[in-house]
């Protein structure tokens, strides 16, 4: 995109536009990937570092398929589940639990490549 100042009214207008892309637009983390990144992650290794792997792995940071900041969403995303209302939805059953007997609860959690997905709660009341 090349932008260019009309010079009577001071005003900025789009002078050219390439509706081309130099990389694709997928740019998501396979599964292996992820997995990849969690077990570098828990053995301390930083994301910047992390990212340097992969680049080392294929050849140069232009190859690798996703951005460093890609990485730092998913580790993100990954801490929001772990941290987030699941475990206030677990707190809270366990409360009303403890204090009413008849309250049947359970749940499962899944291992979803190397991250915990919550699957819905079975809740009975008689």
């Amino acid at each position: 995109m090349r932008i260019k100042r009309i010079t009577s009214d001071g005003k900025w207008c789009v002078a050219c536009f390439v509706d081309d892309h130099n990389h694709g637009l997928d740019r998501n983390m396979s599964d292996v990937d992820i997995a990849h990144i969690n077990n570098l992650r828990e053995v301390g290794i930083s994301i910047p570092k992390v990212y340097q792997s992969f680049a080392m792995q294929v050849g140069g940071f232009n190859l690798v398929r996703f951005t460093k900041q890609d990485m730092l969403n998913e580790v993100r995303k990954q801490h929001a589940l772990q941290e987030g209302d699941v475990n206030a939805t677990v707190w809270f059953f366990e409360c009303v639990a403890r204090d009413d007997e008849r309250l049947f609860w359970r749940y499962e959690v899944g291992d979803v490549s190397g991250m915990h997905e919550w699957q819905s709660p079975e809740i009975s009341y008689p």
